[in-house]
């Protein structure tokens, strides 16, 4: 697991660098927020890689069809559908962070 923490963390700061670079702005707070998802999910696949279990496996499996062409070439496609209801009902679960009235 060690080994796949510091694999991952290099991944992403290549990443963040490269994309920096390029003009994206990667101190803004939107970018922030969405960095963490990126790390966990990029995590979740070196583990799986290693056969270690990660709690993101379910979520690329609900999220992602698998395709197999005529010519045997893998291809991975988001259902956005999916995903759109995903974030639909994830509203409800949302925290307002309003202290509850007894």
């Amino acid at each position: 697991m060690e080994f796949a923490e510091e694999l991952n963390q290099n991944i992403i700061v290549q990443m963040v660098q490269t994309m920096g670079e390029n003009g994206i702005g990667v101190i803004k707070k939107s970018f922030i927020r969405d960095l963490g998802l990126i790390i966990e999910l990029t995590k979740g696949s070196i583990y799986r890689s290693m056969g270690i279990s990660h709690p993101t496996h379910p979520f690329f499996e609900t999220l992602v069809n698998i395709i197999v062409d005529d010519d045997k070439n893998i291809h991975g496609q988001i259902n956005l559908d999916m995903m759109e209801k995903f974030v639909e009902v994830s509203k409800y679960f949302e925290d307002d962070d309003d202290p509850e009235i007894s």
